[in-house]
């Protein structure tokens, strides 16, 4: 059996912070959040239907 393979739409953001504020202030979740050494800080989320998505703040000072 092949494992389980999922596409997860990432968007580019000026402020993670202030982009989870918003999506969780209109009802969406905040499932992770973490630092991508040299990349980026990503978050992963869920819109009011339980979509997934990304959200990539970059910063190649990140660690």
């Amino acid at each position: 059996m092949a494992p389980s393979l999922s596409v997860i739409n990432t968007i580019n953001v000026s402020s993670l912070d202030q982009y989870i504020e918003t999506v969780t202030k209109n009802g969406g979740k905040l499932l992770r959040r973490q630092t991508v050494p040299g990349v980026g800080y990503l978050a992963y989320c869920t819109d009011t239907e339980e979509n997934a998505f990304g959200m990539l703040q970059p910063d190649v000072n990140a660690r």
